[in-house]
């Protein structure tokens, strides 16, 4: 039953009652003699009863209007705001996000049960079970699916894609309006089950993911470049949904500034991309028709024009005079930033666009740009909602310099990319048409394209540049040897990304602080370096793209590519590197006279 609309339906209806019991009350008790209102003029100024006559229509008036301000508030609240006759979109977020108002209500009734790919109850990511006289929601996973399963209950709420499947009407005979408006639950219908939902998620490949960040502070998402769908999305540090309920451990999981366990750092955390975003200029030019540029790499670095400033490559190393198919397997950096300067900015914010990035005009204007919405390939509002990324963002304004331009073009400066779009460029590479699916969760989902990132052709050629990489470049060590010994051949690109975070004292775990030459109490700051992977696998026919970052990691080939190397390892055992079975098609049946 929609309450809103039947409060709004009693308003009117009250308020209409009222107005006609005024109305006749006005016409039963008019005036009777025709020189009543000559006797009301004759009366003197100072006439008591005339002074609170007078008084009363003032405040009979602002009453009405007051009255009237209301209803036209009721009335867009009940019917505009969040149906029947319209909706107010932030609003309706808030409503989705936020209003706890209806939690015991919702509690009440029993959820649908979340199953992963294979719709097998032993792997089911969310259901019930009966303990010591009580059925409680079950989270098999636990802290491995916390930050995409989330968790429900009264004292907390619900979150993540708890919320989405609190959503999910249970399933009941279609009504009419006039029924869905006004049916009450009768005792017997008091206990509704709510919808199953099957995801796209791989229970054990989740597990793997989480297991794989164990002790560490980063992320992982693996998809499907093809359909898009997200096979294994995992954050760490995570919580236990169990101990929500516990308000000692719920004050520890949301007090730890260190770790903080309750951030999705797969989708609401940015990270400087480092050398993965060379995928992204690599592209660029290659569609643009500038890949067939060199530059000079030399150990003092490069300054671009207008800059007092040089770009180095690590160590200060020194590749001389390189083309793209040395630069990329190699990670040059100068030749990255005069290859994004050459672009210009126009290019290289166009070319983030297609990949799905906001472009600003400014650093600061990027800040604070809220979530992507309406990003993933469903019908159910809340589940956009819930899981709406943080919009990555690429500054490529007519007041940036060449200086930052070129540090854009690497992976530094004003860029600021999620895990999640990160793995989503690495789809766009492995896409057989170079473009970037919608991402989805629900299996019975057909798949949908976002955008056209680049063409096949250039798409086919980035393939074979990432496919260096692990040949011959960056992710040739540990990475090549563990994809080797299980006979999976993949693409990827390392990344190494230096940013300035706070510093977190060890012992008391809270932000250290000092005082400046002004008196003013500031916090400490220090340069932590983040490891990257992206790419996908098998070469030939992906079926599965990633990202790997792993906070304070290091050289992305250090940290981030081993781990990307064990989760396709453990893909294959499972069989996502396979691909799809083709569709069996009616076999034409023959004829009598054929079979003689």
């Amino acid at each position: 039953m929609n309450f809103p609309f039947i409060a709004t339906l009693t308003f009117i209806i009250g308020l209409t009652i009222l107005v006609l019991g005024l109305l006749l009350s006005i016409w039963r008790y008019r005036p009777r003699a025709a020189n009543g209102d000559e006797a009301e003029k004759n009366l003197p100024e100072d006439f008591g009863p005339r002074l609170t006559s007078v008084r009363l229509r003032y405040v009979r008036w602002a009453f009405a209007l007051l009255v009237l301000g209301a209803f036209g508030f009721h009335i867009y609240w009940g019917l505009f705001a969040t149906g029947p006759l319209g909706e107010n979109k932030a609003f309706a977020h808030l409503k989705h996000t936020r209003d706890q108002r209806n939690r015991r209500e919702a509690e009440s009734n029993l959820r649908g049960w979340v199953f992963d790919r294979h719709h097998d109850i032993r792997l089911a990511l969310a259901k019930y079970r009966y303990l010591n006289g009580q059925v409680i929601r079950d989270y098999p996973l636990g802290a491995a699916g916390a930050h995409l399963i989330g968790y429900s209950g009264l004292s907390r709420g619900d979150a993540m894609l708890e919320r989405a499947v609190a959503a999910q009407p249970p399933r009941e005979p279609e009504k009419s309006w006039w029924e869905k408006v006004f049916s009450f639950k009768t005792k017997e219908e008091k206990l509704a089950v709510g919808q199953d939902i099957t995801l796209t998620i791989d229970f054990e490949l989740q597990k793997e993911a989480a297991a794989q960040l164990s002790g560490k502070r980063g992320a992982v998402v693996l998809l499907n470049p093809q359909t898009g769908e997200v096979l294994a999305m995992a954050s760490m540090p995570s919580f236990d949904p169990d101990d929500i309920g516990n308000d000692v451990r719920w004050q520890e999981i949301s007090n730890d500034v260190k770790n903080r366990p309750l951030l999705n750092r797969a989708l609401d955390e940015y990270y400087l991309p480092g050398s993965t975003f060379k995928t992204m200029t690599a592209a660029a030019a290659i569609d643009a028709h500038q890949d067939n540029l060199f530059f000079t790499c030399q150990g003092a670095g490069w300054t671009p024009p207008g800059s007092g400033r040089a770009i180095h490559d690590d160590e200060e190393e020194s590749h001389g005079r390189i083309g793209l198919i040395e630069a990329y397997p190699h990670s040059c950096n100068q030749y990255f930033a005069q290859l994004g300067v050459v672009l210009e900015r126009q290019r290289m914010g166009e070319a983030a666009k297609r990949f799905g990035l906001r472009v600003f005009e400014t650093g600061e204007d990027s800040i604070g740009s809220g979530s992507v919405r309406n990003l993933w390939n469903t019908d159910n509002k809340l589940l956009s909602d819930v899981l709406a990324p943080l919009n990555s963002t690429f500054v490529a304004g007519s007041k940036i310099t060449k200086y930052d331009l070129g540090l854009e073009s690497i992976g530094q400066g004003y860029v600021q990319l999620t895990p999640f779009q990160m793995a989503m460029v690495a789809g766009a590479v492995a896409n057989t048409q170079g473009a970037v699916m919608k991402p989805k969760l629900e299996m019975d989902r057909p798949p949908a394209v976002l955008s056209q990132a680049m063409s096949p052709q250039t798409a086919t050629r980035m393939r074979q540049l990432m496919a260096s990489v692990v040949e011959r470049g960056t992710a040739r060590g540990e990475f090549a040897s563990i994809i080797r010994g299980s006979q999976i051949t993949a693409g990827g690109k390392t990344g190494t990304a230096q940013r300035e975070v706070v510093v977190i004292d060890p012992r008391t775990e809270q932000p250290v602080t000092y005082t400046d030459s002004r008196g003013r109490v500031r916090l400490k700051r220090d340069n932590r370096t983040d490891s990257w992977f992206i790419g996908f696998a098998p070469v030939d026919n992906p079926r599965i793209a990633f990202a790997v970052v792993v906070e304070g990691g290091g050289y992305g080939a250090k940290t981030a590519a081993p781990i990307a190397g064990r989760l396709l390892v453990k893909a294959k055992s499972l069989g996502l590197l396979n691909a799809p079975a083709p569709t069996p098609t009616a076999q034409p049946q023959a004829s009598p006279s054929a079979s003689r």
